[in-house]
């Protein structure tokens, strides 16, 4: 790495930092200024990186989504038991939960959560098709139903701040509804099927 390149990624990473330290304590009156002194750089370094606020929140979402909900969801890949998948959508409420001062300058979290979860896409695609494969997903929902599905109710329960019994308990029914056994004989299907299909194709045009 060019020694311009490591200053511009020094940077960021403390604008980051910064970012987080400051949207925590301050919430949505935490102001790019403030964040920029924080972090130790100019106004303008800060929004040459990040335009806006919205952006600049995005990337802390994203740091912290990486760092805390990756690694749970990595897990799954060894056991995908339903009570791990619980306990990995409860780990992801507590991250936003203990980050609502951060999501409050965030105006898209649902699509935000949807692309994070599914950006190691290869990943996320093999995890849905090995729990369908063992029976434990409907084999009529697609990786980005269950990625959207995961992102909506997640948001929306740490939207109406429940409390963590009750988040874990609508998190169950939702895991719940998503298995095999909860499939009736006259399921409903996943668009015209053509999302599922293509996503077996995927995976077997990339083995191939």
């Amino acid at each position: 790495m060019t020694q311009g390149r490591s200053d511009v990624a020094a940077n960021i990473g403390r604008i980051i930092r910064a970012a987080r330290k400051i949207f925590a304590k301050e919430g949505a009156s935490a102001t790019m200024s403030r964040i920029a002194a924080t972090a130790g750089v100019s106004d303008a370094t800060l929004y040459r990186h990040f335009p806006n606020r919205q952006v600049l929140a995005a990337a802390v979402y994203e740091d912290i989504f990486m760092s805390q909900v990756k690694p749970a969801i990595l897990a799954l890949c060894d056991n995908p038991a339903p009570e791990l998948y619980v306990d990995a959508l409860v780990h992801l409420e507590d991250v936003m939960f203990e980050q609502r001062p951060l999501l409050a300058s965030l105006d898209d979290l649902a699509n935000l959560t949807v692309d994070f979860i599914t950006c190691d896409r290869d990943l996320f695609d093999d995890i849905i098709l090995q729990c369908q494969a063992s029976g434990i997903l409907r084999p009529d929902l697609t990786a980005d139903e269950v990625a959207t599905f995961v992102a909506m109710v997640t948001t929306a329960s740490v939207a109406m701040n429940q409390p963590k019994p009750a988040r874990r308990r609508y998190l169950r029914l939702m895991v719940d509804a998503l298995t095999l056994n909860a499939a009736s004989a006259q399921a409903a299907p996943a668009g015209d099927g053509r999302h599922h299909d293509s996503q077996r194709a995927r995976k077997s045009t990339r083995r191939s």
